[in-house]
């Protein structure tokens, strides 16, 4: 495994850890069932791609480095003022678009940064891109 594959799967697990704790924090927030579905299986998404991240990254003599607890803790507030007086369906739903979003910006970034990956790594990426986007679109039924 190569260094690519290393920085492109360490981005995969950074972008799923942020997922779960993104998930994490806005579940108890959610009182309509159907979203809190869509958002536990965006949570259970996220799980996957963070534990084949990680195990390729320990298959490959790396140590997975997740986000700090910094990141945490700003991620955190900031879910939290953005809910402060609003948790509707409509407003979580935009929350975790927004939030997907970016994470597809910034793996697809990475992907085509890390064109020395395997294609094992690459498909690994590209999964994670897609079920990104098939969330995005269940989410979008919450807009109104």
């Amino acid at each position: 495994m190569n260094y690519d594959d290393k920085q492109l799967l360490g981005d995969i697990y950074q972008l799923a850890e942020t997922g779960i704790e993104a998930a994490r924090t806005v579940l108890p927030k959610v009182e309509d069932p159907s979203l809190r579905e869509e958002i536990e299986e965006q949570y259970n998404d996220y799980s996957q791609a963070k534990a084949k991240s990680e195990q390729g990254l320990i298959d490959a003599g790396a140590y997975p480095k997740g986000n700090s607890p910094v990141q945490k803790a700003v991620m955190w507030g900031a879910i939290q003022m953005k809910t402060l007086g609003e948790v509707s369906p409509d407003h979580i739903a935009e929350i975790m678009i927004n939030g997907t979003t970016m994470g597809i910006v910034d793996l697809t970034k990475d992907i085509g940064q890390c064109r020395g990956a395997s294609d094992n790594t690459v498909r690994l990426a590209q999964r994670f891109i897609r079920n990104e986007q098939r969330h995005i679109e269940n989410l979008k039924a919450f807009l109104q």
